[in-house]
């Protein structure tokens, strides 16, 4: 986790160092869980500094990409039901 916070601070992802922290960790434990086999990796954030999407809902990138190659799918709720998966999500 901390390899990954140190690659991640070499991003422009204007986050506070905590914020980074937390999500280093949940990429890794992601990564980790795909590897096991685990396909539906969900994170549900109510921070809006590491959700995706800014607050029109336009996606924030890098963080978008980021949590695109770690196969991970973001809510804004922890019902889990916003926003929907978007068709084009990596499988």
């Amino acid at each position: 986790m901390l390899a990954k916070a140190v690659e991640l601070s070499t991003i422009n992802l204007d986050l506070k160092p905590f914020d980074q922290a937390i999500l280093a960790a949940v990429l890794v434990r992601a990564e980790q869980l795909r590897d096991l086999g685990v396909d539906d990796v969900v994170f549900c954030e109510l921070d809006g500094d590491l959700q995706p999407w800014d607050k029109n809902g336009r996606a924030k990138q890098p963080l978008q990409d980021l949590y695109d190659s770690a196969h991970l799918w973001v809510y804004g709720d922890f019902a889990m039901q916003s926003p929907v998966k978007r068709p084009t999500f990596p499988e």
